[in-house]
């Protein structure tokens, strides 16, 4: 057998094993970066030709069997290496919600901004990788060239460890584009807290670990205009603070319908305004909806619930006309699972 690869082959050139006197049985090509090479056999099945570009700066292994016209079986091996190529500057730039020491909820994406625009996404995703202890199915969704996002089909099992990684070192990712550092990021998944808000009973529960830790009196928002409803549909927490000043929306000191007010414990589920937040001077807390399109609270329970809030914690609503929209703030649970994955650029 004959392989025309040696040392610092060309990684975008496609290379070649051959037969004389026989036909190949089967060839099998692997990386030092445990990738399996794609090929293509002659019709004869004398040759055989690699298909697509190889890892740069990469070291592959070819094996094979040939058998020759008189029954000979013949196994071959040979190792080359790919020239090395400069990276472009293509790499992670950063991935959301993981902060060492953070423990995220069992909602929480995996939000990937690029530090520019994918060349190709389908060359890109392919090497982007997920592995969780626990075990899991998601896919990838591409908001834009520069940021894809990653969401599992069901909820993720608490307590574990999920592991991001961006395989991009000497990796052709499309155009003239070959990627430069790998990444790899780990997330902590704390416990299942998943909270669920009736607007039309007024009430909110909290399971932890999927039994009942508070049932909170609430008020959510009056509908005395559209966006004043309080939006239906899986939030997710985002992010909390302490004190919050909370202005009305498009709107400028002097407007109709301006507001400005100070509240405490505010935790943040949607990019538009709305929080569950400390509301102490509403009387209908358990019996209306009166507020802006927040989720009020009294201020000891709202204070419970920012102490235990993780971000990426779901916080489904119901009972409103409103339906959030998927792309406010982390709304990536209003999708099915079927419109998520067609997100994806591998997807067919």
């Amino acid at each position: 057998m004959s392989l025309d690869a040696v040392d610092d082959h060309d990684p975008s050139q496609p290379f070649n094993l051959s037969v004389v006197d026989g036909i190949l049985e089967e060839v099998n090509v692997t990386s030092d970066r445990s990738k399996t090479i794609e090929g293509e056999f002659t019709e004869d099945l004398t040759a055989w030709t690699s298909v697509g570009v190889l890892d740069a700066g990469s070291v592959h292994t070819v094996s094979a069997k040939a058998v020759s016209t008189d029954g000979t079986v013949t196994e071959f091996e040979q190792q080359f290496a790919t020239q090395r190529r400069d990276g472009s500057g293509f790499g992670v730039a950063d991935v959301t919600p993981i902060v060492e020491g953070e423990t995220v909820g069992v909602g929480a994406p995996i939000i990937v901004f690029f530090t520019e625009d994918a060349p190709d996404r389908a060359e890109v995703e392919k090497n982007l990788t997920v592995e969780s202890e626990l075990g899991h199915e998601g896919a990838w969704h591409w908001i834009s060239d520069s940021q894809v996002i990653y969401r599992t089909k069901e909820y993720w099992q608490p307590y574990q460890k999920v592991t991001f990684k961006a395989n991009f070192e000497g990796v052709f990712l499309g155009g003239d584009t070959w990627g430069d550092e790998n990444h790899e990021s780990v997330m902590e998944i704390g416990a299942s807290q998943v909270s669920h808000a009736d607007l039309e009973t007024h009430r909110m529960k909290v399971t932890i670990d999927g039994e009942v830790a508070k049932d909170i009196a609430i008020s959510g928002g009056s509908g005395e205009e559209w966006e004043y409803y309080t939006a239906t549909g899986v939030h997710l927490v985002m992010e909390k603070f302490a004190q919050k000043t909370m202005v009305s929306p498009g709107r400028e000191e002097g407007d109709e319908g301006y507001y400005s007010t100070d509240v405490n414990w505010a935790t943040r589920i949607n990019a538009s305004g709305e929080f569950v937040h400390g509301a102490p001077w509403n009387g209908s807390l358990g019996s209306a909806n009166l507020s802006h399109g927040c989720l009020n609270a009294s201020e000891s329970d709202a204070e419970w619930f920012y102490g235990i809030a993780q971000r990426g914690d779901p916080v489904d609503v119901t009972g409103s006309p409103r339906e959030m929209p998927w792309d406010n703030g982390w709304g990536f649970w209003i999708k099915s699972w079927d419109d998520w994955k067609s997100g994806s650029a591998l997807e067919s």
